[in-house]
C-alpha cells in the first residue's frame, strides 16, 4: 500500500487496537445525535479526518508525527465503522421504546 500508509499499516501490525477504540467511541458517539442526518454528517467528518491523515502521512517528517497521524487516522476509520453500525441499532432501539 504505497499511497495509503495508514490503511496498509492496519493489516501489517497491531494497530487494529486503535481501530477498535475508534469504533467503540464512534458507536457511543452515535447515540448523542438525534437523527440519521447528523450521523451521516459525522461519518463524512470522520472520513475527512481520515483522508487528511492519509494525505499528510505520505509526507515523511519524523516518527512522532507519523505515529500521531497513524493513531488519529486509524481511530477515525474505526469511528466511521462505529457510527455506521450505530444507525440501525439506534433505529431498532427507538422502535422498542
Amino acid at each position: 500500500m504505497k499511497y495509503l500508509p495508514i490503511f496498509g499499516e492496519l493489516f501489517e501490525s497491531d494497530t487494529v487496537v486503535f481501530l477498535i477504540i475508534g469504533a467503540g467511541l464512534g458507536f457511543l458517539l452515535g447515540f448523542l445525535f438525534k437523527n440519521s442526518k447528523s450521523r451521516i454528517r459525522a461519518v463524512i467528518s470522520f472520513a475527512a479526518v481520515y483522508a487528511v491523515c492519509e494525505g499528510i502521512a505520505n509526507i515523511h517528517t519524523n516518527f512522532l508525527v507519523e505515529f500521531i497521524l497513524l493513531f488519529v487516522g486509524t481511530a477515525a476509520l474505526g469511528a466511521i465503522a462505529g457510527v455506521i453500525l450505530n444507525i440501525p441499532v439506534y433505529k431498532f432501539l427507538s422502535k422498542l421504546g
